[in-house]
């Protein structure tokens, strides 16, 4: 027994150089080399929010402050004005539940420190907890108004912007 029988799926140190995608590496990965569970996790959630946002995760096209998609989407949710910068396709089509709550699991999914993020399976049943709460809402909606589209309004709502790093330390951002 001891440290030698860990399970070594909880935690890799990876001898070699830290390789990968800027933007998608959980920041654990990125500065220390160290793979958890919870690493995969972590890039889910910038791809969530990706589809949720309409954008890259590192989009060089744009001003410093707002090429990383994490803190590009801190800014807003500080402001309270996340839904103003939803992909256009998705604004009035998304329920408001649905949205919160997709939008809570992705914030939980890139949440700086691994051991707060979820697991997989929690990951799956919240997202498919928000499905069931979109056709849900988009049910009521079409048994009110049964022969035109499905529009919902703008969604405000404050919410929790401590998922989101300040800035990534030195160490990450050399990986640029």
């Amino acid at each position: 027994m001891g440290p030698d029988n860990m399970s070594k799926a909880s935690k890799v140190r990876k001898e070699s150089a830290v390789m990968g995608t800027f933007g998608y590496m959980a920041p654990e990965y990125a500065i220390d080399g160290e793979l958890t569970e919870k690493f995969d996790v972590f890039s889910f959630g910038v791809i969530l929010l990706e589809v949720l946002f309409g954008r890259i995760a590192c989009d060089s096209t744009v001003s410093e402050n707002q090429q990383d998609i994490l803190a590009w989407a801190k800014e807003f949710l500080r402001e309270g004005t996340i839904y103003h910068v939803t992909d256009s396709y998705l604004k009035g089509r998304i329920a408001p539940e649905c949205f919160k709550k997709y939008l809570e699991i992705a914030c939980s999914c890139v949440h700086y420190k691994g051991n707060e993020r979820p697991v997989v399976g929690e990951v799956e049943v919240t997202l498919e907890l928000a499905l069931e709460l979109q056709e849900k809402a988009d049910s009521e909606l079409e048994s009110i108004n049964a022969h035109g589209e499905c529009m919902y309004g703008e969604v405000s709502f404050p919410t929790s912007i401590s998922y989101f790093p300040d800035r990534y330390s030195d160490s990450y951002r050399h990986l640029l």
